[in-house]
């Protein structure tokens, strides 16, 4: 199978490959496939649109040199920009996130015509060997219940994903009224995560192939390692286990990550995962005196995590919810997504950045292991940690 992960290189504002460092854990990621051996059979395909020509020399080289190969996809990706104006106008344009995020399937389809893909998020560091993925993803065609990750080896799920992507090209606000009355019901808002929220609703009507998944398969699937010991996300898929049972036992075992014993297949570096990770490397490395023992998200997408903010994009937020900064820590809550901006404003190196993806890489993947997160006196959850 191939192993693909598509993302964008701003063009304005002198994002391009800074906004790719500081959203992306692609380079982190290809010194961890050579440094653990993980791609020895097989190639990660690197696929960027957007300012691929303002890639400087040492980044291209390490996105581009084996296991990872570097693709620059920009012209058959404008020609998917001319097809879909009104989609891209209601949700950000074609360099932004949302927008972004429907057409990247349609381009791996173009790319990779007919071939079984392993797709990944760009915030993705891989836990076992890409080939071992492939042989246990062979013949199987499923999203990690979150569009972080998806294994597709029918055709079809490319196929149907283009015609309601052209639906939905047509009718923006029809489908959203049509389609998401449920979700809005409950609190969920279409418009704040619109691909996510897309293919769950595909996948449950039956218009989007989603095998299920044995209880037994070899690894577990982690879409939000913020909602550990929860095992899904947008969606569930049947057969899987919803949950990691607790308390869970971590160990990092020949740099492989455990969770009771069995390996995570990938770790999704998602900024609340990693303003978790962050915020504990500060709290023991830079200013210990602030360490407040459990430490819960701290910023969702610098913005303060609320009940009404998780809803709006959590089908299941009342069911398995999200753990909220107590009383106490909201002082310090406002004070770390201070020294974030703060960062950003006055562009500190990334590697000297507590904030960025490099720095978190280097502290959990190098000197320590996620054990320093995930263990009953730090996790913001009593009693998942053995």
């Amino acid at each position: 199978m191939r192993h693909v992960t598509v993302n964008f290189l701003r063009f304005a504002g002198g994002l391009g490959e800074a906004g790719l460092l500081r959203y992306t854990c692609l380079v982190e990621n290809a010194a961890h496939l050579r440094r653990h051996r993980l791609a020895q059979d097989a190639t990660l395909e690197i696929v960027l649109v957007g300012d691929v020509d303002g890639l400087s020399p040492g980044v291209r080289a390490q996105l581009d040199t084996p296991p990872c190969r570097l693709h620059c996809a920009q012209a058959p990706y404008e020609r998917l920009i001319a097809r879909f104006p009104r989609l891209l106008a209601a949700f950000g344009g074609p360099y932004q996130v949302l927008g972004f995020a429907f057409l990247r399937w349609l381009l791996i389809a173009e790319l990779f015509p007919d071939e079984p893909v392993l797709c990944y998020d760009g915030d993705v560091i891989h836990n076992v060997p890409l080939a071992e993925l492939g042989r246990g993803f062979a013949g199987r065609t499923t999203t990690a219940t979150s569009t972080c990750f998806a294994a597709v080896s029918d055709p079809q799920w490319f196929r149907q994903w283009e015609r309601h992507v052209v639906a939905l090209d047509a009718d923006v606000d029809g489908f959203v009224a049509r389609r998401a009355g449920a979700l809005a019901a409950a609190g969920c808002d279409f418009r704040t995560n619109p691909e996510e929220l897309f293919a769950k609703l595909l996948i449950e009507a039956g218009e989007l192939p989603q095998d299920p998944l044995p209880e037994d398969f070899p690894w577990w699937i982690v879409p939000q390692p913020q909602l550990l010991p929860r095992l899904y996300s947008a969606v569930r898929t049947r057969g899987a286990p919803a949950a990691v049972p607790a308390p869970m036992r971590y160990a990092r075992r020949g740099g492989t990550d455990l969770l009771n014993g069995r390996p995570v297949a990938f770790w999704h570096m998602q900024k609340p995962f990693l303003n978790q990770l962050s915020c504990l490397m500060i709290f023991r490395e830079l200013r210990p005196e602030l360490h407040p023992g459990r430490i819960p998200v701290l910023s969702f997408y610098d913005k303060v995590p609320t009940a009404a903010l998780m809803r709006a994009i959590d089908p299941y937020f009342d069911e398995a919810g999200f753990p909220f900064p107590v009383a106490e820590q909201r002082e310090l809550m406002g004070a770390m997504q201070r020294a974030e901006r703060r960062n950003l404003r006055d562009d500190v190196a990334l590697t000297s950045n507590p904030f960025s993806a490099a720095l978190v890489y280097r502290y959990y993947f190098m000197r320590h292991d996620l054990g320093l997160l995930f263990n009953e006196a730090t996790w913001p959850v009593p009693g998942m940690w053995a």
